[in-house]
């Protein structure tokens, strides 16, 4: 595999994170598994400029249930929008950045990393097992652009 540099996006690297989300959202219908994004409501332009991949502090979809870390709001970290180009996908890049994502968490003084991914997409579930992430429980959560669904909340304590 090609030797990759991870570096944290600027607001210079916008125009190239939305056309990355528009092409993820755009090959969404030949993949079996997929997030079901809906570019222009989530992900959008806004959405990737104002929380990029990671933020801090607790999602509030999040805040209704129990997860095994115990933090305060400003110790959690929650992952976003995480996603591969179909281009790139199966190359080991998601190990490499998740890494990236974990020691930039790290350096914010986090005790974990929050996620969901959506009922049935074992794909994500297995990487994110294989990084270290742990199964929370499954829930419902309510998103704007799909409404209420089922997804695998998972947790790495950090």
């Amino acid at each position: 595999m090609t030797e990759l540099n991870c570096r944290l996006a600027t607001e210079a690297d916008l125009a190239a994170l939305c056309q990355f989300y528009q092409d993820i959202c755009a090959h969404q219908k030949d993949d079996q598994f997929g997030a079901d994004w809906h570019w222009g409501i989530y992900p959008s332009e806004k959405d990737i400029a104002s929380a990029g991949i990671l933020t801090v502090g607790n999602d509030p979809l999040y805040s209704k249930f129990t997860w095994p870390t115990p933090a305060e709001d400003n110790e959690i970290a929650v992952l976003h929008l995480y996603g591969v180009h179909p281009s790139f996908r199966r190359q080991g890049l998601s190990s490499v950045l998740l890494t990236f994502i974990k020691d930039q968490t790290k350096k914010l003084g986090c005790k974990s990393i929050r996620l969901d991914s959506m009922d049935g997409n074992v794909p994500a579930r297995r990487l994110y097992e294989k990084n270290g992430w742990r199964f929370v429980s499954q829930e419902t959560v309510y998103y704007d652009d799909i409404g209420d669904c089922k997804v695998d909340l998972l947790e790495l304590a950090l």
